[in-house]
């Protein structure tokens, strides 16, 4: 591995030289006339200021400014550590998975396991209310049960409208238990992090009886764009292990910060990472006929993949158009993808995300007698040898005519996830633009209902199940 001068650090150069060999290059003018633009937008939105950006949608760009939000979320998170013995989140979509990928990427692997001097004072974390799939949810109340644990434990009910129904049916699950053990007041184990209004189930229940803590989902803020938000900054400032969780989460604001400060730079600075994204992802799309991106995390961390297909798809595949997001991991996914990409069907682009520092290490033994090429591995640390492929992969893509780029990421870490992940949403928000999702049916802009953060799709299948549940409550 070697030092990057920057945090990130795109490199797509010779992806592009695959997509764009046969592309008029009065089209690639046009699209860099847009993108002038589409900075421009951008630039004059943010002098709007705050309300401009809550009726946009676009609210989440400011989340390191919401400076009670964040002051409310850490002195939350202490009184939670100094209660409670266990934290469960409970939540689905953009309420679950931030939370769950800042944790995946960022906490010991075995949190849990680790004794409570080892965690210094953190809980325990699970996550639950993402199904209604009963065998997780009694697993985990028969384990916190026996372990004599369910007093002891905090729940973090997340839902912005407080009535999404996986989630309310899970913790109405997990009341009945606490009032099966005989817990009085089981209201003081919630933690509700929800919309401040009246339309909110569980802000009106607050109300009423009154929970351990409160956080606002800001107005503005959209699920899969909420992990800076109390839905993701809460349960991350909870584990906080080898600092504070006010250390950890001044760490992940200045990262966000940072990664503001370069999405407002010029679109073709080459420290605006989020425009050469969408730039390529455009090219590849509407020049090249790539229907799919692989994302490919360089990196023993599951939850960022599945993270960023739902920020990508819920917020571009609209109007029958957008890149499909196929998930994976290297070197594990190479073991059950590459030999598709490679020998399948070439729809596809591939993104790799390098991290050039992964944080504590290990060397391969020397002298253990292993013959042939793996030999070469002996005395290596194996973040060496996690590069090594990583780059192998990278050249094997491109030596094959598939367009991969490479985007390193400094280190893993807090400060450098945070400004990864915001980029990300700063790109989606360009790709967005640039598939003119803000226009509305009239064909005129319309910013207040643009596409690239609703998601009317998903409402089907919620009002056809309490259909089918109300159908099936009659039959009792």
């Amino acid at each position: 591995m070697s030092d990057i001068a920057s945090p990130l650090q795109f490199d797509v150069a010779a992806a592009n030289a695959i997509i764009c060999g046969g592309i008029n290059q009065a089209h690639l003018l046009e699209m860099e006339h847009r993108f002038e633009g589409i900075g421009q937008y951008f630039a004059q939105e943010q002098e709007e200021g705050y309300p401009t950006l809550e009726t946009n949608l676009r609210a989440w760009t400011q989340s390191h400014l919401r400076t009670k939000d964040i002051s409310d979320t850490i002195a939350l998170s202490e009184s939670i550590r100094q209660r409670f013995k266990v934290f469960v989140l409970v939540g689905i979509g953009g309420s679950d998975l931030g939370g769950r990928t800042l944790i995946d990427s960022i906490d010991h692997p075995y949190h849990n396991q680790l004794s409570i001097e080892d965690r210094k004072g953190a809980p325990e974390i699970y996550f639950t209310g993402d199904t209604f799939d009963p065998k997780r949810l009694l697993a985990l109340l028969e384990l916190l049960t026996k372990r004599e644990l369910m007093q002891d434990t905090c729940f973090n009910i997340v839902s912005k409208s407080g009535k999404t129904g996986e989630t309310i049916s899970a913790a109405m699950v997990l009341r009945e238990k606490l009032v099966e053990l005989g817990v009085a007041n089981w209201a003081s184990q919630i933690v509700a992090t929800t919309g401040q209004n009246s339309e909110s189930v569980l802000f009106e229940m607050n109300k009423i009886t009154p929970f351990f803590g409160m956080l606002p989902v800001p107005d503005g803020v959209g699920g899969r764009f909420s992990y800076a938000s109390p839905v993701g900054l809460l349960p991350f400032a909870v584990t906080a292990v080898d600092e504070t969780p006010r250390e950890r989460i001044e760490a992940a604001m200045a990262g966000f910060t940072e990664a503001h400060r370069r999405f407002l730079l010029e679109p073709t600075d080459s420290d605006n990472t989020a425009y050469q994204l969408a730039r390529w992802w455009q090219l590849g799309e509407q020049f090249n006929r790539r229907s799919d991106m692989v994302f490919c995390n360089y990196a023993d961390d599951s939850r960022l993949g599945g993270w960023f297909m739902q920020l990508y798809e819920e917020s571009i595949q609209e109007r029958g158009s957008g890149l499909n997001i196929i998930a994976t991991q290297g070197p594990t996914g190479n073991h059950s993808i590459l030999n598709g990409i490679l020998r399948g069907p070439h729809d596809k682009l591939v993104l790799i995300v390098r991290w050039n520092d992964l944080g504590h290490d290990t060397t391969i033994p020397t002298g253990t007698g292993i013959g042939g090429d793996l030999k070469f591995f002996e005395g290596l640390p194996l973040s060496a040898v996690q590069d090594a492929s990583c780059r192998a992969t990278y050249a094997d893509y491109l030596g094959n005519g598939v367009p991969t780029a490479m985007l390193t990421v400094s280190k893993r870490d807090t400060y450098h996830l945070f400004l990864f992940m915001r980029t990300l949403m700063d790109a989606v928000a360009i790709k967005g633009k640039l598939q003119w999702l803000d226009i509305g049916e009239n064909g005129l802009p319309d910013p207040a209902t643009e596409l690239t953060y609703r998601q009317d799709g998903v409402e089907g299948y919620k009002i056809k199940a309490r259909k089918n549940a109300e159908e099936m409550q009659k039959a009792l």
